[in-house]
């Protein structure tokens, strides 16, 4: 009996049933991850930027996690650890991260940094980071310019289309979609097209390919790929709108309609009705035959063509119609803008958003709720933030740092003992904080008093608090304190809270019954 069971589906758990009346039409075909990808990654990619070009929300969507994740640019903050190790004082070590950082944000500041020469390092994070969630995946290639001095280095971003098999080869588990692997599955080779993919010159260019190795001799990558992988064995991203495609593009559509029709019932004021079927006219519309953009067409004596395609019905608001005998007026109530059409949609915006794991409220700006709702709505939206930020800085920004950091080793623009022999002293030098922009304060008092009391409490470094606060660090808001320490001596001037407040006006203290403004 017990071996008549084996291998039945929905024995022990209802969702395996191919019985009943839910499930047995619900089909799961089988499929690795490359497998599951491999057949629609190529619509999924268009798909999604066409709905990011003309969907409202899917642009609010994608935008939402630009401007939270890069923001204005995630900033590196080199920082050594163990400093002991690499032969350096506290004082040294810090001495020479101040000089990697300023060194470092000459490049990234210059456009110079990107192959195409037009974005920053910070706009090149921005890039890869919309091409990645449109897309799928980003690639970024470390070129070298001898006329970039003295670094040489920049970055080429490329799409997910660039990257695909060599013109006759199918995909097998050593060689698909691009990207030659190992028996671990890690990355060996990367396969680029020369061109992008449908160029303005020859359809044909992209299909000749350059084979590049993952890693170089020292173990860094060639080959930066910015993706997301959601099972094991995946090699390739799929865009963030691919579970969301059909609802978005449905809701499109339904917009689209809703706002045809209250344009529609904006333009009538009446109808006719006629109680004679023999004398009924065709209804042409409002719009002047001279304004019309479809024109009734006539013959070349100016007489309208009987047996002719009929012209699209135009209307315009505003408009009185003489009335034919046995005619009559009657009102007409087409019940439009729809009064149901705010919660349906956002009904569909909030599915939507939360399978791509943010709120609604901030993917289209509306904060209507209680300050405790509006809260608690961005505080979870940011924790996807924050674990999306953490996996760019490593699959983006830590890459290239690492490769800059080398080739200015390199070139000996910056002293590192031991770089290129140790790799352990290579991943020493190489260490650096990455921070990006401060979150959104919905009430800065009262959320600058809780990080007060953090301070106090030894809950949090001041640094801390002012990456929190500002996405600085405190070594230079104490460096500017100091400045202005000595400036305001130089000047002659009081210390700031020398200044007494009244309920309405700023007074000196040495005549608090003087208003400062008189």
């Amino acid at each position: 009996m017990a071996k008549n069971l084996v291998g039945a589906y929905g024995i022990a758990w209802k969702g395996a049933s191919v019985v009943t009346e839910a499930l047995r039409a619900f089909y799961a075909p089988h499929g690795s991850a490359d497998r599951d990808i491999a057949g629609d990654l190529d619509v999924l990619r268009r798909r999604s930027r066409q709905l990011f070009q003309n969907n409202t929300f899917s642009r609010a969507m994608i935008s939402s996690f630009d401007t939270n994740v890069v923001g204005t640019g995630i900033k590196a903050r080199p920082n050594l650890m163990l400093s002991e190790m690499l032969g350096l004082t506290s004082e040294e070590a810090e001495k020479w991260a101040n000089k990697t950082k300023v060194l470092f944000n000459l490049w990234a500041t210059d456009k110079k940094c990107d192959a195409e020469k037009t974005n920053n390092f910070f706009q090149l994070q921005d890039l890869a980071l919309k091409t990645a969630l449109l897309g799928g995946d980003c690639f970024a290639l470390s070129c070298f310019d001898k006329n970039f001095a003295p670094y040489g280095m920049n970055i080429k971003l490329l799409e997910g289309e660039r990257v695909q098999n060599p013109l006759g080869q199918m995909n097998s588990d050593a060689l698909a979609e691009g990207i030659e692997v190992d028996k671990n599955h890690a990355p060996l080779a990367y396969y680029f097209t020369q061109k992008p993919v449908w160029s303005f010159d020859d359809y044909t260019d992209f299909v000749d390919s350059v084979r590049v190795p993952a890693f170089d001799a020292f173990g860094n990558p060639n080959v930066v790929h910015v993706f997301t992988a959601d099972r094991t064995d995946q090699r390739r991203g799929v865009p963030l709108l691919a579970p969301v495609i059909c609802q978005l593009k449905q809701q499109e559509r339904y917009q689209d309609a809703e706002l045809m029709a209250a344009v529609i019932s904006a333009c009538f004021t009446a109808v006719l009705e006629n109680n004679v079927p023999d004398e009924a006219e065709e209804l042409y519309g409002n719009v002047p035959e001279e304004e019309r953009v479809e024109k009734t067409q006539t013959d070349s004596y100016g007489n309208v063509i009987p047996d002719a395609t009929r012209p699209s019905l135009e209307m315009k608001p505003g408009a009185i119609w003489s009335l034919a005998q046995g005619q009559k007026i009657s009102s007409l109530n087409p019940q439009r803008p729809n009064v149901n059409y705010q919660p349906f949609v956002e009904s569909i915006f909030a599915e939507a958003a939360a399978a791509c794991g943010v709120s609604f409220e901030v993917v289209l700006r509306k904060f209507n709720n209680s300050y405790n709702a509006v809260r608690a709505a961005l505080l979870e939206s940011q924790k996807t933030f924050k674990k999306m930020c953490m996996n760019f800085v490593a699959d983006f920004c830590k890459p290239v740092y690492e490769k800059w950091l080398a080739n200015a080793v390199l070139l000996g623009i910056i002293d590192a003992p031991g770089f290129f022999d140790d790799p352990i002293k290579r991943k020493l030098w190489s260490q650096c904080l990455w921070i990006g922009d401060a979150a959104f304060l919905l009430d800065p008092k009262k959320e600058t008093e809780a990080i007060k009391m953090q301070i106090d409490e030894q809950l949090i470094s001041r640094d801390m608090a002012c990456a929190m606060v500002n996405g600085g660090d405190y070594r230079t808001v104490a460096e500017g304190h100091a400045s202005e320490l000595a400036l305001r001596k130089e000047l002659g001037i009081g210390e700031p809270g020398s200044v007494s407040k009244t309920e309405n006006f700023s007074v000196t203290s040495d005549d608090p019954e003087q208003s400062a403004l008189q």
